[in-house]
């Protein structure tokens, strides 16, 4: 592991907060820019121009081609850029730039303190048929119905969208109720429901998720906790998620908090790699902490 790397990991969750918090100030930035005549950039979540380079809200640009059952070259364009950083890093919009998930994870924060429970480790993750079925509805509802439901469940493009009409018109839509009730239901009911199985920006970012897409590595062998049910790294997923096991995809969005945790604690077990996943998973991290309890009782 390079000197980078280290670093990286060792303060990857205030460099995640930086990227997130200064999307936050850039949807409010954008309007109030525009508003002063300066239109460099313009757009929202939605869709945005940087110059002359237009990027487009990927699950929008498939609504787009549904509903119109016309394909735009522009608008493909537009929409393919985001997806190959998808294909490349994985769901780091989601983690790293969506605002509703920065909204997310506070609120979940502030849940933990007001609802306090036992703690749990996950010894598996869920089936991703839930994940899929619902995005399945969704494009349904799209051929069928002609509902444009993604542009009313896009929640990094709502919120940017309530940004602008705030700054450019003191308002707010009446479509920020449905965040705020979805926050409602997470606070309340179900913690994290929205990004683990229903936005469907996610879902059409998962879709492009291959073995050489970015993403958490499992090494065992750099694994230096001492019972398998203190592991730092299953504690702090914002998603509940096991990241010792393969199958946390199509559900893991890449924030890299099990990785900090890990390194945090003086482990190397978890990385971020573009490499195809080994086959070695939780079966062998039972045997490794195994080892090393029945190590420290010898040297005890």
């Amino acid at each position: 592991m390079t000197k980078f790397e280290e670093y990286f990991y060792r303060h990857l969750h205030i460099l995640r907060r930086i990227s997130q918090w200064a999307a936050v100030v850039l949807i409010f930035l954008i309007p109030f820019l525009n508003r002063h005549g300066i239109n460099s950039l313009m757009g929202t979540f939605y869709s945005i121009r940087i110059g002359h380079l237009d990027l487009m809200d990927p699950a929008l640009m498939f609504q787009t081609i549904l509903l119109t059952k016309h394909i735009s070259f522009s608008a493909l364009l537009a929409g393919t850029l985001p997806l190959i950083l998808a294909l490349v890093l994985g769901r780091v919009f989601c983690s790293w730039i969506c605002p509703y998930n920065l909204l997310a994870e506070y609120v979940a924060t502030l849940r933990k303190k007001v609802f306090p429970h036992k703690k749990y480790v996950l010894n598996h993750n869920p089936k991703p048929h839930w994940y899929w079925a619902i995005f399945g509805l969704v494009i349904t509802s799209l051929m069928v119905l002609g509902i444009p439901l993604i542009t009313l469940t896009s929640f990094p493009g709502l919120l940017s969208s309530e940004a602008a009409d705030l700054v450019l018109n003191g308002t707010i839509g009446v479509e920020i109720v449905l965040i705020l009730v979805v926050i409602l239901l997470e606070f309340i009911v179900a913690p994290r429901f929205w990004c683990k199985y229903a936005c469907p920006v996610g879902a059409t970012l998962a879709l492009f998720h291959y073995k050489h897409t970015m993403h958490v590595h499992f090494d065992p062998k750099g694994c230096t906790c001492d019972s398998i049910k203190t592991l730092p790294c299953n504690s702090v997923c914002p998603l509940g998620l096991d990241p010792r096991h393969r199958d946390i995809y199509p559900y893991c969005y890449n924030c890299g908090e099990c990785i900090y945790s890990c390194h945090k604690h003086q482990g190397k077990s978890l990385s971020f790699s573009f490499k195809d996943a080994p086959k070695k998973g939780v079966v062998a991290a039972r045997a490794n902490l195994k080892m090393n309890r029945t190590i420290k009782e010898v040297d005890a």
